[in-house]
């Protein structure tokens, strides 16, 4: 995006391309899925949904799909290997910060609005934890007390007063978090360093987000519901409203579908240039640490407990995230100013790895000496911001684009809005009216774009009009 309004990254519209070949290998993909390379039978005939995209939104789309309608024929493609974008490089944590975005939320959507967003992104907790234990996969699933750790007292001030503020308009949502000042329950409880000068805590979980996509893919392609094609980057997608379908071109051929989602994220803006200017990849770095043996069971080098997963604040836009997972092993991802804007996840950034390395001396309370030896894992993942800091959801009313649908541009915390957004889009597609309850302003309307086009040219905040509807 060329106004940048999110002020972590260099301005500037960014083509993301496609996937890289050579990317960084995440943690997560230590133990690939047998099907992480599968590809079924080409599809001769027109099918009823191609999926563009193998992450939480292509998973929970076709998952949706198909339980509503078993007899659909849907095909899912994706250029890599199962699960290997964002949601297969990302921190494996599932926590709200709604209270941090509640001003900018306010202004931008206006209170009733900014109330139906944060709700829907408090429903996501229970709303995947409830599809995991449902489809009974094994993906570390934890719950977990979700900290907010800040290091700035300015920063934590402003944090509880907007909190106070939402408690007004949103009680039942603010009343779910707690705020901490007592340093010992911040040194002895959450394990932070004396640096640490307040804490807001909230229900979230951890999981291993890889394992839950790619074990409810291949069930589905085991039972034979499913046409999986990996490995296959598509080149376009060729519309014309007089016919009865599109053709996804690809690298290994064409398939013709009456319906095309595109579900990839921060790589939208590749096939979809009308969407490139208010989407930005960014690149996102993280590592994992190796757990130490302590009693002949496996500990934390940072000295962390598995209850917490935390986001540790240092000052405006400058943040890990973190997840403390039950062997002892760490998970941490860096968020600051100056990340790339970029669709190349094939190597890391130099300042992001060298804080990843030491930040823990200074943020927790008591880690081993030398805790950076036990990083076993460093890697790349591209994230979505979007223009106004919402996804793009729904039909594309756009010329030459009449068989398409689009769900994506998280805008950098998709566990928190990939699968409520994506179960939405497939009851659409399905010919089903949207929740009373969904936020409105999610949706891709003409009057959204022409708010977001305003906003690249002014450099100004978007201010939507939350009563346009599709």
């Amino acid at each position: 995006m060329s106004s940048a309004l999110e002020g972590i990254y260099e301005p500037g519209i960014v083509d993301p391309g496609v996937p890289s070949t050579s990317g960084t290998k995440p943690f997560w993909h230590s133990s690939p899925h047998p099907f992480a390379n599968h590809q079924s039978e080409w599809p001769k005939d027109v099918v009823d949904i191609v999926v563009i995209g193998s992450g939480i939104t292509g998973m929970n789309l076709v998952r949706t799909l198909l339980k509503h309608s078993s007899n659909l024929n849907i095909v899912l493609v994706e250029a890599r290997s199962l699960c290997s974008g964002a949601t297969g490089r990302n921190g494996g944590h599932c926590k709200t910060m709604t209270f941090a975005m509640w001003e900018e939320r306010k202004r931008s959507f206006g209170i009733d609005e900014a109330v139906r967003i944060s709700a829907f992104e408090h429903k996501h907790l229970e709303a995947m934890a409830s599809a995991i234990r449902e489809d009974r996969i094994d993906c570390d699933l934890v719950l977990t007390d979700g900290v907010e750790a800040y290091y700035d007292q300015k920063d934590f001030e402003k944090a509880v007063a907007a909190l106070e503020d939402m408690r007004v308009h949103a009680p039942q949502l603010a009343n779910l978090h707690t705020v901490h000042t007592d340093k010992a329950y911040l040194s002895q409880v959450l394990k932070l360093s004396r640096r640490a000068v307040g804490a807001i805590t909230i229900p979230a979980a951890s999981l291993w987000p890889y394992k839950w996509i790619t074990t409810a893919l291949g069930r589905l392609v085991d039972q034979g519901k499913l046409n999986v094609q990996t490995d296959t980057p598509v080149r376009e997608v060729i519309d014309h409203s007089k016919d009865s379908y599109a053709t996804v071109r690809t690298a290994r051929g064409d398939i013709r579908a009456k319906n095309v989602v595109h579900a990839t994220n921060a790589w939208l803006g590749h096939l979809l240039p009308e969407l490139r200017p208010f989407i930005s990849p960014v690149r996102g770095n993280v590592v994992a640490y190796a757990p130490v043996r302590n009693n002949g069971k496996g500990a934390s080098p940072l000295g962390l407990d598995s209850r917490n997963s935390l986001w540790l604040r240092y000052g405006a836009k400058d943040y890990d995230y973190l997840i403390q997972r039950e062997d002892g092993g760490v998970i941490v991802g860096r968020a600051n100013t100056g990340r790339k804007a970029t669709g190349d996840d094939s190597e890391t950034d130099l300042s992001a790895m060298a804080h990843l390395r030491g930040f823990a001396d200074e943020a927790v309370a008591s880690p081993l000496p030398g805790s950076s030896s036990h990083i076993s894992h460093a890697w790349a993942g591209i994230l979505a911001f979007s223009q106004d800091g919402l996804p793009f959801a729904g039909r594309l009313n756009l010329a030459g684009r009449a068989h398409q649908w689009v769900c994506g541009g998280y805008h950098a915390t998709g566990m928190i809005k990939a699968f409520l957004t994506s179960q939405m889009v497939a009851g659409m597609i399905l010919g089903e009216s949207c929740p009373g309850d969904f936020p409105q302003s999610i949706f891709l309307t003409e009057d959204r774009i022409r708010q977001l086009r305003k906003s690249v040219e002014s450099g100004k905040p978007v201010v939507h009009n939350t009563k346009a509807r599709l």
